[in-house]
């Protein structure tokens, strides 16, 4: 079942089809994670190796980074600080964008907020830029030619892309904002940034992410022992009662268990959420800073359960 409602840009009254894209933000994350599993299992990473096994060249000014391993990555409990600015005013498209950003000041002179030891949560996007860059060293292809061959083909997911700047921004979702009277207005600036992308730049269509639930569902894509891994708790995510695996959040609701993601940028909010035990798939995304997506998807669920 699908359904939309309200409009593709709010000052034109354009309405909303169900075959326009959105900006899925940080749900992007959940493709980093399968793609760094669908390496281990062939065998080219190993999730409890050091990151600087694989890319030894890599440094920062705190020096327990060298002690830092992909699953600490993957279940943000490295220690990584954050991002401080996408630079969404400045977007960069090239494909060394991704390869600058991760060995730029921010991230090499960064200090971490803990040893990775401590086994402690806290999210960072700096994280996966990192592993984005790493799929591609260890690929041989750009992130996003690799996530395209290894998730988008081999689903049929047509309406899907990480290279936002090359599409017909006329089927694109607007990104909007509320003034102070509660007006909508067109964000100026689309959130895009290859430097960014393993973090944040999964653009797609609603039927899309069906197709990506349902392969998750199906527990497609990668063998039963990584499948395993990613859905296994690592830590607990301070404040909201849920834990994290390795890429997915995982929280309890009506006596079932749910796995899944949340995206937030400028002009968007999503929510993507499978649960298992009931073959079900539950996806809420906005055009709309703030939307309570995440309260939406809930309040479908409690109905769904009822």
């Amino acid at each position: 079942w699908s359904k939309v409602f309200g409009f593709q840009n709010a000052v034109t009254k354009t309405a909303l089809r169900k075959d326009h894209v959105f900006h899925m933000a940080s749900v992007t994350k959940l493709l980093v994670g399968t793609c760094v599993l669908k390496l281990c299992d062939e065998k080219k990473l190993n999730l409890d190796e050091t990151l600087t096994s694989y890319l030894p060249d890599f440094e920062m000014a705190d020096p327990r980074y060298t002690e830092i391993t992909l699953r600490q990555l993957l279940s943000h409990t490295s220690g990584m600080p954050d991002v401080t600015d996408y630079h969404w005013d400045k977007a960069e498209v090239d494909a060394d964008a991704l390869r600058r950003y991760v060995y730029s000041d921010e991230v090499q002179k960064a200090r971490l907020l803990w040893a990775p030891s401590e086994n402690k949560f806290s999210y960072s996007n700096i994280a996966y830029e990192i592993l984005g860059y790493l799929i591609s060293i260890v690929s041989g292809q750009s992130f996003e030619e690799y996530v395209a061959a290894a998730i988008f083909l081999p689903l049929n997911m047509k309406g899907s892309t990480l290279l936002t700047f090359e599409r017909d921004m006329k089927n694109v979702a607007c990104p909007h904002e509320k003034d102070a009277d509660h007006h909508f207005f067109v964000l100026p600036i689309f959130p895009y940034h290859r430097a960014h992308a393993p973090s944040s730049t999964l653009t797609a269509t609603l039927s899309d992410l069906s197709l990506l639930a349902r392969a998750f569902l199906s527990k497609e894509l990668l063998s039963a022992k990584m499948w395993a891994e990613a859905l296994t708790p690592n830590a607990v995510v301070p404040n909201n009662g849920e834990q994290i695996c390795l890429s997915w959040f995982c929280r309890e609701q009506n006596g079932h268990t749910l796995f899944g993601h949340e995206g937030t940028d400028d002009g968007f909010r999503s929510s993507f959420w499978i649960c298992p035990e009931l073959d079900l798939s539950i996806i809420v995304c906005s055009n709309l800073s703030m939307a309570p997506v995440k309260k939406i998807s809930k309040q479908i669920f409690d109905l769904l359960c009822v």
